[in-house]
């Protein structure tokens, strides 16, 4: 089966034009055979948008906003991990979240970080405390991640230890001076679960980080297989799910350009 991360710049937004973005994106990825799509770190937002507006209204998911992409996801029969900002009413908190939607359209699961930084970008964001695998089918469940949940390996065996067969990290996260390369904490993650780590990420420039060198990686027993950085891409493999193993010996890069 053909997975596919959407490796794009969607960190200042607008929440209108990401939502265009995202659907384009995954429409054409549909076309190219994905059936499951993978997006950045809070995407359907940009992960920026509580500095460019603290006033920003966040919302419970999914909102009827998000209607296109789900309507998409059902045309296609896709599994869609999708980050977003999400309001939880019955504990008047915001999340950092992974949506995932399975074949109908319809939320089979979601992730809430736990490691939000509580300053700056996510000064929005509650710490979450649940970890549990989403089911994707009745013999498949995987570990989603946000992040730098993926720093602390324990999750990653948490997960396994719960069932599940694969991790799959949406992320804001280049290299940085303060924390170095992330791709040896994402390797540590993957070999100390005995899981295989797939991290979509991001890309573009803005004031407050770059993220031109932010990787989007396949891992497998804490060793790189495929990795991009840089252009706006979207990035295919086949995966051998019976097998739980990457069947691509690189990725398939497709060319994306937003049609505004």
């Amino acid at each position: 089966m053909k997975i596919g991360l959407l490796h794009l710049n969607l960190s200042l937004g607008s929440e209108a034009k990401n939502l265009k973005i995202l659907a384009q994106a995954i429409e054409l990825a549909s076309k190219k055979g994905a059936k499951w799509l993978i997006t950045p770190e809070t995407a359907v937002q940009g992960y920026y948008f509580y500095r460019q507006n603290p006033n920003s209204k966040i919302e419970p998911q999914p909102s009827a906003k998000l209607e296109q992409i789900q309507t998409i996801v059902k045309q296609y029969q896709l599994t869609l991990f999708l980050g977003t900002s999400e309001y939880v009413k019955e504990q008047a908190c915001n999340f950092n979240t992974c949506l995932v939607f399975g074949n109908n359209g319809d939320v089979i699961g979601r992730h809430r970080k736990l490691i939000s930084h509580a300053t700056g970008a996510e000064a929005w964001a509650t710490r979450a405390s649940c970890l549990e695998p989403i089911s994707v089918s009745q013999q498949f469940k995987v570990g989603a991640l946000v992040c730098a949940d993926a720093w602390y390996p324990e999750h990653g065996k948490i997960l396994r230890d719960k069932g599940a067969k694969i991790l799959v990290n949406i992320a804001a996260w280049p290299p940085t001076e303060t924390c170095g390369n992330p791709l040896t904490a994402w390797q540590r993650c993957s070999l100390e679960a005995e899981l295989p780590l797939i991290l979509c990420n991001q890309t573009g420039e803005n004031p407050w980080m770059n993220m031109t060198q932010a990787q989007s990686v396949v891992i497998e027993n804490g060793e790189v297989k495929l990795t991009h950085s840089g252009e706006e891409k979207i990035l295919l493999f086949d995966w051998d799910f019976e097998k739980n193993c990457l069947i691509s010996t690189a990725y398939e890069k497709i060319e994306f350009k937003y049609k505004g």
